[in-house]
């Protein structure tokens, strides 16, 4: 918070003072005021979105839903900005029903922050893969997620915690970017609260660096698992995991 309130107290006192007459220059003042704004509302609303997932974090999510309309909504709105960006969005599935046992809201916000963090590092005329779908298994969806590119650098941000014994059908979701990629040394702090992904990629900051610890949060939230999986020059993908609802008689 220090950073956009430092800039903003320094150009207030520059208009008030050694810039009071130079009106030609307030344009350039004001927009960059306006960018510091954004940027301070972007880390309010993500520091009060970490804390309230944190506190609900031991309630147990009790919501029946169906993963793919939990994904048609969170790609709805990015489909456009794609467009914009000219990056072409891509979504593909497994057919099937997918019912997961989940809070709608916190794993929309999942898709969301991961296409996001894609969009944002592919450049025009590349291409954001959206993939997901369910797997026998835990394991398996695990596979399906962060583990599909050869020669790779993978790591798991967050194992999933899993009931001792069972064998339960898992959801997967996967999201690929044609990217910069990310060094090695820097995967295990991916998640870190803060730690920005920018600072990897060797590009401009932007962001509040709170994005991906929100996933992992949410992730744990459901019992889920989150991984990331690079190629230098090549691209980035996040992959998350989480137990499939039982089928409906049977306790979850």
């Amino acid at each position: 918070m220090r950073t956009p309130l430092t800039a903003l107290s320094g150009f207030i006192e520059t208009m008030r003072g050694p810039a009071k007459d130079d009106k030609d220059s307030w344009d350039r003042f004001l927009a960059i005021m306006a960018g510091e704004t954004e940027r301070m509302s972007r880390l309010i609303a993500d520091l009060l979105s970490l804390s309230r997932i944190e506190s609900s974090e031991h309630v147990s999510p009790r919501e029946r839903e169906e993963f793919r309309d939990i994904v048609s909504d969170a790609t709805h709105a990015f489909s456009a900005i794609a467009a914009e960006k000219g990056v072409r969005l891509v979504v593909q599935s497994d057919d099937g029903p997918m019912p997961v046992i989940a809070h709608r809201d916190e794993m929309i916000q999942v898709a969301e922050n991961l296409v996001s963090n894609a969009l944002k590092y592919s450049k025009e005329g590349g291409q954001v893969i959206l993939s997901f779908g369910i797997a026998s298994g835990m394991a398996e969806a695990r596979l399906k997620a962060g583990q599909t590119w050869a020669s790779s650098e993978r790591m798991t941000l967050l194992p999933a915690s899993s009931r001792p014994g069972t064998q339960e059908r898992a959801i997967w979701m996967r999201v690929e970017d044609q990217g910069p990629g990310i060094e090695r040394e820097h995967l295990p702090r991916l998640g870190e609260r803060f730690y920005r992904a920018d600072q990897s990629r060797g590009g401009k900051i932007t962001g509040t660096g709170l994005g991906l610890a929100i996933v992992k949060h949410i992730m744990a939230h459901h019992r889920g698992g989150f991984s990331v999986e690079t190629r230098i020059g090549e691209g980035t993908a996040f992959g998350v995991w989480l137990p499939a609802a039982r089928e409906e008689g049977l306790s979850d």
